[in-house]
C-alpha cells in the first residue's frame, strides 16, 4: 500500500477515535494482524496474575498436560470472557454467566473474567459497587486479548479439556438464549 493512503488512513483512524469510534487499522498487513482462534483449533495459551498477583495460566485447567498436575488433578472446560469496567454489554453478561457457574458447582468447569487494558486499582474500585463472584484477571497491556482477537467486548469462548476451542461470541444480547445455549454447550463438553 502506498505511504499516502497509509497516512490518510491512520488520518481517518484518528479522528474516528476522537469522535469515540473504533477503527481498524487496515493498512497492517494481514498475516500481522490477530485472529481469533478457530473452532476445533487449539486456545491461545497465557498467562495472567489475578487479583492477588498469583499468575493463572490456562494451561493450569485444560491442554494436552496440565502445568499444575498436583494442583488441579482434573481437565476442565474453561469459560473465557473478555470484560471492561466501562462496557453494559459486559456488566449485562457478567450475572449470566455467574448464574451458570452456580448450576455447574462441583463439576470440572472454570470460568475466568478477563479485564482488558485497565488497572488494577480501577478494577478494584469496580468491585466496590460490583460484586463479582467469579475469578478476574488482569490483562492490563491486552496483550491476551490481542491473541483472542478481543477488540470487541464481551467476548466469550469456551474451551474444552484438551484446549480446543468450542465457542466463540462476540457482544451480548439474549440472557435466555445465551443461558440456553451455554448451559448445552457444557453439558455436552462435560459428557
Amino acid at each position: 500500500m502506498k505511504p499516502v493512503i497509509q497516512i490518510l488512513i491512520l488520518i481517518l483512524g484518528l479522528m474516528l477515535n476522537a469522535a469515540g469510534q473504533t477503527v481498524q487499522n487496515t493498512s497492517a498487513p494481514l498475516n500481522t494482524r490477530a485472529k481469533a482462534p478457530e473452532i476445533g483449533k487449539d486456545a491461545p495459551t497465557f498467562s495472567l496474575p489475578d487479583l492477588k498477583q498469583q499468575y493463572v495460566a490456562l494451561r493450569d485447567f485444560c491442554g494436552p498436560k496440565l502445568n499444575k498436575p498436583w494442583i488441579n488433578k482434573t481437565k476442565q472446560v474453561v469459560v473465557l470472557s473478555f470484560f471492561a469496567t466501562f462496557c453494559i454489554p459486559c456488566l449485562q453478561e457478567i450475572p449470566h454467566l455467574e448464574k451458570i457457574e452456580t448450576k455447574f458447582n462441583g463439576q470440572a468447569v472454570k470460568f475466568l473474567l478477563v479485564n482488558v487494558g485497565e488497572d488494577e486499582a480501577k478494577i478494584k474500585e469496580f468491585l466496590t459497587t460490583n460484586a463479582i463472584g467469579l475469578e478476574i484477571l488482569q490483562d492490563r497491556y491486552s496483550k491476551t486479548a490481542e491473541k483472542y482477537d478481543a477488540l470487541t467486548l464481551p467476548r466469550l469462548f469456551v474451551i474444552d479439556k484438551d484446549g480446543i476451542v468450542r465457542k466463540e461470541q462476540k457482544g451480548f444480547a439474549d440472557p435466555d438464549k445465551f443461558e440456553g445455549e451455554l448451559t448445552r454447550l457444557l453439558e455436552e463438553l462435560l459428557r
